[in-house]
């Protein structure tokens, strides 16, 4: 395969443009021997991760780069570099000469794609969860919005229906304009269930927010012990599994319906498909992000010869890439009410005749006004 944007900088416009992917000679640096036109390259994919086995954000992503290794035959590379390795990593995945490179968004990161993307023509960087929805990002930059919004809003209103003492616990890991994103719509889902319900929220914050479930544990039972919340929700990558501990131990204490809601993933089955079940079992659904699909999307027009779409995208529940796990252990647990209430507002948004508020681009009045009037303990922002 020719590279396409290798083609659009020293072709003439008399050659056929075709996809991404290998090209006839290999990247200067790598170390590989030429090719031929008639050899027609693997698609090699990188995805540089912060950190995995986090059971939600991270290992949603690799996942589903694994599902299009499986289903297209690529060349997959998964690298777990830290916080401060992404972006030499990144870098070092294009001088590699690989044709997609996928990352998390980071502020620093952001700013090495503006100044370097195109030093890596053939190279597609596919960085998600960026929350910027303005952003312009060089042509061989795929830059992804998740409607987290959406995902929270649904599972929200799960929440304020099934929660007994009309108090549901939101604990996220730091406080960005992503996170604002699913605060906005889980607050905005339990009122819209019940206009009586309300949230205690809390940042984790400190100096590793994403891997401290001590630390959402002991919110987590603060917040029960304060405030009578029953049904909880961590958007703090690891540190969510101390929510699910403290969902457990109340449990064993004598309190009923207690609940967890996960995030990122299906994290229900990601536990009990590892043998931990009772951990499963604490899990009634989660705000699903189908991290890969926009890579998995890629990977295919890249396989079949096609133009892949680029740019900076916001995609939701009606491109299927959020939504609340709706599987068999929901369907079996959940109330009647909570099922129709998840099946009413998919439904709705798919229509068009309902709108789920974003938390991205909002002033702190903005952010103020809404959270003060859904939060039981509204904390100034910043």
């Amino acid at each position: 395969m020719k590279k396409l944007f290798a083609l659009l900088l020293v072709l003439t416009l008399s050659f056929a443009l075709v996809s991404c992917g290998g090209g006839t000679t290999a990247p200067a640096g790598d170390g590989g021997s030429e090719k031929t036109d008639d050899t027609p390259d693997k698609v090699r994919v990188c995805f540089v991760a912060s950190y995995l086995g986090d059971n939600s954000f991270s290992d949603e992503c690799a996942r589903g780069l694994r599902e299009a290794e499986a289903d297209f035959d690529i060349e997959l590379d998964i690298q777990q570099v830290g916080d401060d390795g992404v972006i030499n990593g990144v870098r070092e995945a294009a001088q590699a000469g690989f044709d997609v490179v996928c990352c998390e968004y980071k502020a620093d990161l952001k700013a090495m794609l503006d100044r370097e993307s195109m030093s890596y023509p053939d190279t597609i960087f596919y960085m998600f969860d960026c929350g910027d929805t303005d952003y312009v990002p060089n042509a061989n930059v795929l830059s992804i919005c998740f409607a987290n919004n959406e995902c929270d809003f649904v599972t929200g209103a799960v929440a304020g229906v099934e929660s007994t003492s009309k108090v549901t616990g939101w604990i996220g890991g730091e406080e960005n304009s992503t996170l604002y994103d699913f605060l906005v719509g889980w607050t905005g889902g339990v009122q819209y269930a019940d206009p009586t319900a309300t949230t205690a929220y809390s940042w984790i914050a400190g100096n590793d927010p994403w891997n401290d479930p001590a630390k959402a544990k002991e919110i987590a039972m603060s917040f029960f012990n304060n405030y009578g919340c029953d049904i909880f929700h961590g958007v703090a990558g690891q540190s969510g599994d101390g929510v699910f501990v403290a969902v457990n131990e109340l449990r064993d204490a004598g309190n009923e319906g207690i609940w967890a809601i996960g995030v990122d993933t299906d994290q229900y089955a990601i536990f009990a498909n590892a043998g931990k079940q009772d951990t499963a079992n604490t899990i009634l659904t989660s705000a699903v992000k189908h991290v890969a699909k926009p890579a998995y999307d890629v990977i295919k027009a890249l396989v079949e010869g096609g133009t892949p779409q680029l740019g900076n995208r916001t995609v939701g529940i009606a491109e299927e890439v959020v939504g609340a796990a709706d599987n068999e252990f929901f369907r079996a647990n959940a109330s009647k009410e909570a099922q129709d209430i998840l099946d009413q507002i998919n439904a709705d948004i798919l229509s068009g005749k309902l709108e789920v508020e974003h938390g991205y681009g909002l002033s702190i009045d903005e952010l103020t006004a809404i959270l003060s009037t859904r939060t039981i303990n509204y904390q100034p922002i910043g």
